[in-house]
């Protein structure tokens, strides 16, 4: 959702001739490509893999992504992303206010263990309950990353604000991707259940701010 916004953004940019223009639109297009990078970097492994993987299979991949969408949004007719640049702006913003800076900001001075590396290394008495911050410590489990960027598919109910129905099965659709997001972290053992809720509920904080400033009207 990220990616889509950010590339819809870019679409829709008319670049001026002048310093603030040049420099907007490639900061929009740093922070598109980061986003389709962060794709390519999932699917390819990096996050598992990082010292073992090669940069530049998901760069060049993610540099074709943006292209390719690029060169199918501008040839449809104009005028008709207009009505969904708000929603493109909650879209991209969301995923770096709540995906990434929000989630950090929390994950390391918490330092809280995983229940998966506790097990690891055979310690259950490195439990803390998430009310207590250990410091950076280089354990990141609460709070929970890849729940809140389940939960930052949420833009997508945004599409469908016009068409009652359309709009409650996207919210259903949404919040179901975001909650199997957060029991799947819960059954590896990667987070406890307090992580996983307080990094989805950040996004869902992230989400109905971002979605009353860019939108004059709420649904």
């Amino acid at each position: 959702m990220g990616f889509l916004g950010g590339s819809a953004l870019l679409a829709l940019y008319k670049v001026e001739k002048s310093f603030k223009s040049v420099s907007d639109v490639i900061g929009l297009f740093i922070l598109t490509l980061l986003t389709s990078l962060m794709f390519w970097g999932d699917v390819l492994g990096a996050q598992a893999l990082l010292e073992k993987t090669n940069p530049i299979p998901p760069l060049g991949l993610g540099i074709l992504m943006l292209i390719i969408v690029q060169v199918i949004l501008r040839r449809l007719p104009e005028g008709s992303l207009e009505e969904y640049k708000p929603a493109a702006k909650v879209a991209l913003t969301l995923i770096f206010v709540a995906g990434l800076i929000t989630v950090w900001s929390i994950k390391i001075p918490w330092g809280r263990w995983t229940i998966r590396d506790m097990m690891e290394i055979g310690d259950l008495s490195l439990f803390t309950p998430w009310y207590l911050p250990q410091g950076n410590n280089g354990h990141h489990s609460f709070i929970s990353g890849h729940t809140s960027l389940a939960f930052c598919v949420l833009p997508l109910v945004l599409l469908f604000r016009k068409n009652k129905k359309h709009y409650t099965i996207a919210w259903v659709l949404a919040l179901t991707w975001g909650i199997v997001g957060a029991l799947s972290r819960v059954k590896i053992g990667a987070h406890f259940p307090s992580d996983v809720l307080f990094g989805g509920g950040q996004a869902l904080l992230w989400f109905w701010i971002l979605k009353n400033k860019f939108f004059k009207t709420d649904s």
